[in-house]
């Protein structure tokens, strides 16, 4: 088992947790009167789950711990055993190639005789030790975990009434807004010494990776120091950290895993260089760190100054480490909105939290093929010609999915410009993309993340399809037009709303005589759908008036809306 597949373990375990407390909140829900939610009864409830949740976990995940735990201690002994085998393998190449050491076996350069026996036993006691210190602290780390999953459902049933006080309106609301923030971090209950807080998984993985790379040089020094070789040299690779690149190319003496000198003095050559523990106190081998080195064969091996990277590398390898850096950052949000669109309770937070998502694996895609922004498609440079005198005239601000055709692209730049030229400045819309939904709607808009989808918005025919859907859906009464854009009008309604909401300050009174008309008409005056709330029952009106053939009380709402009624 591999870091990865150790860090994918306990990724397992989080989100078993989470899953865990969230089916708890999701099957004991608060019951809805006249009055409100009965909250004090639920969080009795709630606190005796709880206590099940603590007795089941601790008894669950300790199993689980434990075949980890074995597994590290497999992991970091294989670790060592290949670096000894793999060293040797070349140090006996490099022998036949000419390479003169002070062969196997023979006393230190101390002078102090050690006994094989005594050598290898000193070898298992350094071994042994990195591996009780990686257990060890991978045992708090795993009972951290399980404490905070605690604290965290305890801190979510007694928040969720004060979240729903502020005007969460809904259960799945109010569970949502309390368990926002914990789901957003994960459980992130381990801390560096810089403040900075992160999931189990990245811990382990990052704990792993160090400890594993640890075992192996321990390994490949203690076979080095059987043959009396004590030099090493820091290998190039693609893409090194900024910490550990100006070492590239150098030739150390290997005094902390080899028993190297300590004056620095090559016992083969004497040559005097510099001491691999210097150079790890000025930051090399940090906390998961890729680099490496090898054995440097006085004679034989290539000359460092041949190793070492030009003025012209290092740029190019700064401008990839800060890609990759970005890249690592995308895919950790995509992961926190996956988690927060996964456990989320309400219908449209799991939607917006999706679309998110989405959004930032497609980030992380373009920065890992940089071709993609330079080329993402003849469609989005057309695209983009298209709308350039909009966004120079600051009409249009949002973006697109790249995954949105271009013929959608026009016509909802077209609809979005002659409805902001009617109803004014419209800065709610952030970004539009394909709706990803199996629900059946056609679209939807998300006031509090700005992103507006629509159905099949990255299909050939997608204009089609919602033109058929307008004329299906206004015979039988339930859309407010027929019109082929009704969809898109209707959704950028939802962002009008969501403007004047924002900016206007007698919404709240023009909302409630625009209530008092939607009471006083049956559904055919606008439509069904319209009848579902005030919400829809605007934008259906919206969407009617921007057709020749507008009625009686969907321009009244308009006026109102307009402030001319």
């Amino acid at each position: 088992m591999s870091d990865y597949d150790i860090g994918k373990a306990f990724e397992k375990i989080e989100d078993e947790l989470i899953a865990s407390m969230i089916r708890n909140l999701s099957r004991h829900r608060a019951e809805e009167s006249k009055l409100g939610i009965e909250w004090s009864q639920w969080q009795v409830e709630q606190l005796k789950a709880l206590e099940v949740y603590k007795r089941k976990n601790s008894k669950r995940f300790t199993g689980q711990y434990n075949s980890i735990n074995e597994h590290i201690r497999r992991a970091l002994q294989d670790s060592y055993n290949d670096g000894g085998t793999k060293q040797e393998r070349q140090i006996l190449q490099a022998i036949k190639r000419g390479f003169k050491g002070k062969g196997k076996n023979k006393p230190a350069f101390t002078g102090v005789a050690e006994t094989a026996g005594e050598f290898f036993k000193t070898n298992e006691r350094k071994l042994n030790s990195l591996i009780k210190a990686t257990t060890h602290d991978m045992g708090k780390a795993e009972i951290a975990v399980l404490r905070m999953a605690n604290d965290q459902y305890r801190k979510v049933i007694f928040n969720a009434q004060v979240m729903a006080n502020t005007g969460a309106g809904t259960y799945a609301k109010a569970v949502d807004m309390a368990t926002k923030d914990f789901l957003s971090a994960g459980i992130n209950c381990i801390q560096y010494r810089n403040g900075r807080r992160v999931n189990i998984k990245s811990y382990a993985e990052m704990a792993l990776r160090t400890a594993n790379k640890r075992a192996y040089l321990q390994g490949e020094g203690a076979k080095r120091q059987e043959w009396g070789i004590y030099t090493v040299i820091l290998n190039k690779r693609g893409n090194p950290c900024p910490l550990c690149a100006p070492f590239v190319g150098r030739v150390f003496i290997d005094d902390v895993w080899s028993g190297g000198p300590k004056d620095g003095i090559s016992p083969v050559t004497g040559i005097k260089y510099p001491l691999l523990s210097e150079a790890i106190k000025k930051g090399l081998y940090h906390p998961n760190c890729r680099d490496a080195h090898t054995t440097y064969f006085e004679g034989i091996s290539t000359p460092p100054e041949n190793s070492r990277y030009t003025a012209d590398e290092l740029d190019e390898l700064a401008e990839r480490y800060n890609n990759a850096q970005k890249q690592n950052y995308a895919q950790n949000e995509a992961e926190r909105m996956e988690r927060m669109s996964k456990f989320s309770l309400d219908k449209d937070n799991k939607r917006a939290y999706s679309a998110r998502a989405e959004q930032w694996r497609e980030k992380a895609h373009r920065i890992s093929d940089p071709d993609i922004d330079n080329n993402l498609s003849e469609s989005v440079i057309n695209s983009e010609k298209s709308i350039e005198k909009a966004v120079k005239s600051d009409i249009i601000k949002y973006e697109y999915s790249p995954r949105v055709k271009e013929s959608v692209r026009e016509a909802f730049d077209a609809e979005f410009t002659a409805m902001s030229s009617k109803f004014g400045n419209i800065s709610t819309i952030s970004r539009v993309e394909p709706l990803i939904d199996g629900s059946g709607e056609y679209g939807a808009f998300y006031d509090h993340s700005g992103i507006l989808v629509i159905k099949s918005a990255d299909k050939k025919d997608c204009l089609k399809i919602h033109a058929q859907k307008a004329v299906e859906m206004k015979k039988a009464g339930k859309w407010s037009s027929s019109h082929p854009m009704h969809t898109f009008r209707h959704e950028i309604g939802h962002a009008i709303q969501a403007e004047h909401a924002k900016n206007d300050p007698l919404w709240k009174e023009k909302r409630q005589k625009i209530l008092n008309i939607m009471k006083s008409v049956d559904s055919k005056s606008i439509s069904i759908y319209a009848n579902k709330n005030i919400d829809e029952f605007i934008s259906e009106c919206i969407a009617e008036s921007m057709t020749k053939k507008a009625r009686t009380v969907a321009k009244k709402v308009i006026n109102i809306i307009l402030g001319v009624d």
